[in-house]
């Protein structure tokens, strides 16, 4: 059952806040964390890029989160080892009654 493997547990990590030249940016060396449980972890693909400037590679994942989960875009989910970033909106999926749930679409780079 899909419900039974919704057991993970993954770390929210939003930065503080400073100004800088005039501007305020996030700050994360101030960093606060968040611990999520009853999520859902999913390896989603990678990347090797070699365009002749940078050779990298780009990993993706999907978290699913709880409804009430406190992210947001930009915020960075950590997963074991690995910290990702939140790329674009956190995305609701409601009306399947306990199957609700938001699911994050995750990047991180190493290069």
């Amino acid at each position: 059952m899909l419900l039974e493997r919704w057991h993970q547990t993954i770390t929210r990590i939003r930065p503080g806040t400073k100004v800088e030249r005039g501007s305020t940016v996030p700050d994360w060396d101030n960093a606060e964390t968040l611990i999520i449980t009853e999520c859902l972890f999913n390896p989603n693909g990678t990347m090797l890029a070699q365009d002749g400037r940078v050779l990298g590679i780009s990993s993706g994942a999907i978290a699913c989160v709880p409804c009430d989960a406190d992210v947001k875009a930009g915020d960075r989910i950590q997963f074991g080892d690995d910290v990702y970033t939140i790329e674009g909106n956190p995305m609701v999926w409601s009306g399947f009654g306990r199957l609700d749930h938001m699911q994050l679409n995750l990047r991180r780079w190493q290069g």
